[in-house]
């Protein structure tokens, strides 16, 4: 009787979705393979997805970090207005304005909270500032809170973890990570130097959920730091109603009065959409869900290659089970629904388990990395949609992974399949004809896009970022990812031909590798994707650091501790005032940080922007003093085209129109004096470098040194005396120095430089004005409280900064990808030489049954990892610098690359050659092993 097992397409689809998960389930070790390899991007990508998803704040959860249990806060930010409106979601944004038909209100002055509401109502009161406190190292400036944060009404926002709420004026709350700066104890004494001078009663502390578990922060009731009272200051201080609700038609009512309201009611039941227009200016999250894409694609085609290697090989250990299939009936329809269906099958158990990792991990990073901080991570939020199309394309990668030993399957010789044949693998040479189509299609689409990326930030239409763009510098990639696996066979061939000059072992193994594309060549695929990855991720953080270095303002060189001498004076003027404390101010810095000298910078009177001097009144007009300013040249700004403008043109002098960096904006304000006179050693300590003899010299002539090559012409440094800025009037005054240029190693705030000699005798008027000590390692917490300490015995004005430099991530980051790299690539190579090595078991057999030496096998082992994970890490890092190199290709206003090509070259030298080295090793050490027979030889047609 014949068996039919092809039927109707329903019929037959559930036989073969039977049979396929019978085949998963009799081979459990390589099922549970595919799936764990499914699994893991989806673990990744559902983490980050769960991660990012968690940082916004749900309605309620947002009323509660903003308002714990009250009902709605208000802020007295303006007198009243007529036309004031203010975002119903968001009591930071409001707009207001002064249009001539608009109805005014006649009181000029701000409102009181307490006329707004009746009597009776119950108002909290809570009014930041900041303290200056005696730590156990010295002094210490922090953040604190008047009011009564403590409070029930306050549960969520504010909670008290120990002891007692003060009573009074001399009791304090402190946060848990204060004690321990403060050396102290609940009951114990908090001293404070400013705003007001006081000791204090710690009674008890409290936790904050918008800071972290080790910040520091002070708790007391309203006016006991600075002895301001709420009702004195309505500006400063917010209101909060514990009991009063307040609709979205009555915080409409409260607007008009000068007044911005975020109200629990309206959090959680907003006005209709369209019925308030306004816009808080929120950034679109499209840049990172585009790069999640881009990352989660890339994951996911690996996945798809290392999962194809494994069903390659399972198809080919299962060829009898198939060919039995074909001989009761079986078509070329049933086979390929099997093999597809196990596919299927597996990349849902993947899907699953990937996703349950994925959110177990996602939930113990919040807990780790909150650190405390609630408004960091506000709750633990699922995106469903984000998991259903993550496990969507999951099981789609499972399928894929299996359509093509589906495919083959569908073509299986039945008889030699009977009787253990295996044909030698046919070298088509359409493949390689096409591998280079795809090759230089690939190529030309990722450059397309960075071209496309171009376009987006251009001079002229600066649109931002370009889905577009970014969608054909994945495209690209993939494209050549696919290119090289068409090309595998034919790479792997040549490596053949050159290793197996190294020896009998080398020469087996190459060969072997060679001869078996349809296991080396999946093997050598994954190692590929995986390392392409990580060489993208490396070179894209690279390139963010440099971008965000390059963008970051340096006020010194790195670890240098800067005092600014000029201070704000309320009275009698609010004005800057240079005070003439610079050598206490210098001692102050010695005994703090003994491993510094500091030094008094002098620098010439510039004016802040917006103010200038007085000088002699003539016909009852004040007339500004001329003061001298270092002259741009503008042909060193602009080479190629002195005409172009864009934003941060500049107007001085008349004839610069380019976009002027901050450096070299002479009203960029605050200390930043342009011409600074000193000795050689001040020099030094501006450069945070040893001067050069042409700088030496330089100034031994008369001359001045520039930092910038902008202000040097011909040799020579111009100055004008000018009496306001941004105008193109002629200066009353102008010399030209002898000048040489010596750039420090970052952009730093200091232009024109020259010695005293030279100062004088061209009438230069200078003064101290800042105090510097060049630091050889980054000051400890302790070291700061004594500076702080130092300092403020000199002056309660000044503030110390320690310049730290910008956050560099992007060589941690290399080092942890590439770790993670050399992890997940081990793995790989472990799970494809596996497979290779048990589709390759009867040559292995061969090979000990002919009396090859356990030497000869190890080789054998060794040159196969060398082979495929060297050339897989190789291709997998020239393909991953191309959507780099294709970034880069986007410049901004001022021809800047917004992500300059910068690829961590040490790292991914050590994945190209470390890389491959230790998963030989690894391989020849597990080489040997006991002798095994076989039986049923295989025949080879």
């Amino acid at each position: 009787m014949t068996v039919s097992l092809t039927g109707g397409r329903s019929g037959g689809t559930r036989i073969a979705f039977r049979i396929a998960r019978r085949m998963a389930g009799q081979s459990r070790g390589r099922s549970a393979l595919i799936a764990l390899l499914v699994a893991i991007p989806v673990l990744g990508l559902v983490g980050i997805t769960t991660v990012v998803a968690s940082n916004e704040a749900t309605p309620a959860e947002r009323a509660v970090l903003e308002l714990g249990a009250t009902e709605a806060r208000i802020s007295i930010v303006t007198v009243p207005t007529a036309d004031f409106s203010q975002d119903p979601l968001d009591d930071r944004f409001f707009r207001y304005g002064y249009a001539e038909d608009a109805e005014q209100s006649l009181n000029a002055v701000p409102v009181s909270a307490e006329s707004l509401f009746p009597f009776d109502t119950r108002l909290l009161s809570i009014r930041s500032t900041d303290v200056v406190a005696e730590t156990k190292d010295g002094l210490g400036s922090f953040p604190a809170v008047q009011g009564q944060p403590w409070d029930p009404a306050f549960a969520g926002k504010w909670d008290v973890t120990a002891g007692t709420a003060p009573t009074a004026d001399d009791e304090i709350m402190v946060t848990a990570a204060t004690l321990d700066r403060l050396g102290a104890g609940i009951g114990g004494t908090a001293t404070l130097t400013a705003p007001n001078a006081g000791s204090f009663t710690i009674v008890g502390t409290i936790s904050s959920s918008s800071l972290d578990d080790d910040a520091v922060a002070f708790y007391g009731l309203p006016g006991a730091f600075d002895g301001i009272l709420p009702g004195a200051s309505d500006w400063m201080t917010q209101w909060y109603l514990p009991d009063t609700p307040l609709s979205w038609s009555q915080v409409e009512e409260l607007n008009p009065h000068g007044v911005s309201v975020l109200s629990r009611s309206v959090l959680l039941d907003p006005p209709p959409a369209g019925s308030v227009s306004f816009d808080s200016g929120g950034s679109s999250p499209d840049f990172l869900v585009i790069f999640i894409a881009l990352l989660g694609g890339f994951a996911l085609f690996e996945v798809a290659l290392l999962a194809g290697a494994a069903f390659t090989v399972g198809a080919r250990t299962q060829q009898r089970t198939l060919a039995t299939l074909a001989s009761v009936g079986g078509d070329r329809r049933m086979l390929f629904r099997v093999m597809s269906f196990g596919g299927v099958i597996l990349g849902s158990v993947g899907a699953v388990v990937g996703t349950l990792l994925g959110l177990g991990g996602a939930w113990i990073f919040l807990g780790v990395w909150a650190h405390g901080n609630a408004s960091r991570y506000p709750g633990f939020h699922v995106d469903l949609v984000s998991l259903l199309v993550i496990a969507a394309f999951a099981v789609l990668a499972g399928w894929c992974a299996a359509a093509v030993p589906a495919r083959a399957a569908g073509r299986i010789d039945v008889l030699a399949a009977l009787r253990g044949a295996q044909r030698p693998p046919r070298v088509r040479r359409r493949r390689p004809v096409v591998a280079v189509v795809l090759l230089i299609v690939g190529a030309s689409i990722t450059v397309i896009g960075g071209l496309v990326q171009l376009a987006a930030y251009g001079t002229i239409y600066r649109g931002g970022q370009s889905a577009v763009g970014v969608s054909l510098i994945i495209a690209g990639p993939v494209l050549m990812q696919i290119g090289a696996v068409f090309l595998a066979p034919g790479i792997l061939r040549r490596a053949a031909e050159v290793a197996s000059r190294w020896g009998p072992g080398a020469r087996l193994s190459t060969r072997d590798v060679a001869r078996n594309p349809g296991r080396s060549g999946p093997a050598l695929a994954a190692i590929m994707s995986c390392v392409f990855v990580a060489t993208f991720v490396m070179s894209l953080q690279a390139s963010l650091e440099i971008n965000s270095t390059r963008t970051y303002t340096y006020t010194a060189p790195l670890n240098t501790a800067v005092v600014s001498l000029n201070v704000f004076e309320e009275e009698p003027a609010f004005e800057y005032v240079v005070q003439s404390t610079g050598p206490e101010v210098a001692a102050a810095l010695d005994a703090s940080f003994p491993s510094g000298q500091a030094r008094l910078l002098s620098s010439v009177e510039q004016p802040f922007p917006g103010f200038t001097a007085p000088g002699e009144a003539t016909d009852g007009a004040a007339v500004a003093p001329a003061l001298p300013y270092p002259r741009i040249d503008p042909a060193a700004l602009c080479p190629t085209d002195a005409d172009r403008t864009g934003s941060g043109a500049q107007e001085f002098p008349a004839d610069i129109r380019c976009p002027t960096p901050y450096y070299l904006d002479v009203a960029n304000g605050a200390r930043d004096d342009h011409i600074w006179v000193g000795d050689v050693d001040d020099l030094a300590a501006i450069l945070g470098m040893p001067v050069s003899a042409q700088s030496r010299q330089t100034l031994a002539a008369g001359g001045a040194v520039s930092t910038y090559d902008e202000y040097l012409a011909d040799d020579r440094i111009r100055l004008d005396w000018l009496t306001a800025l941004n105008t193109s009037e002629e200066p009353t005054r102008s010399l030209t120095l002898a000048g040489s240029v010596q750039k420090p190693e970052h952009p730093l705030p200091y232009a024109i430089f020259m010695l005293p000699s030279t100062a004088d005798a061209v009438g230069l008027d200078y003064r101290p004005t800042v105090a510097v000590s060049s630091l050889d390692a980054p000051p400890t917490v302790a070291e700061l409280d004594q500076a702080q300490a130092a300092l403020a015995a000199v002056s309660q004005d000044m503030s110390l900064t320690v310049e730290a430099g910008p956050d560099a991530y992007g060589a941690t980051w290399s080092w942890a990808l590439l770790a993670l790299t050399a992890i997940i690539a081990l793995v790989t190579a472990t799970i494809t030489i596996g497979l290779g090595r048990a589709d390759g078991h009867r040559d292995s057999a061969v090979l000990r049954s002919l009396g090859a030496s356990p030497w000869v096998r190890r080789a054998f082992g060794f040159w196969q990892a060398v082979v495929v994970v060297g050339l897989g890490s190789l291709i997998g890092v020239l393909l991953g610098l191309m959507p780099s190199l294709a970034l880069s290709l986007t410049r901004d206003a001022l021809g800047v690359s917004i992500l300059p090509f910068a690829p961590p070259w040490l790292q991914l030298t050590l994945m190209v050659l470390a890389l491959p080295a230790l998963v030989a090793v690894g391989a020849a050490l597990t080489a040997g092993g006991k002798r095994t027979g076989f039986s049923n030889r295989a025949v080879v047609d």
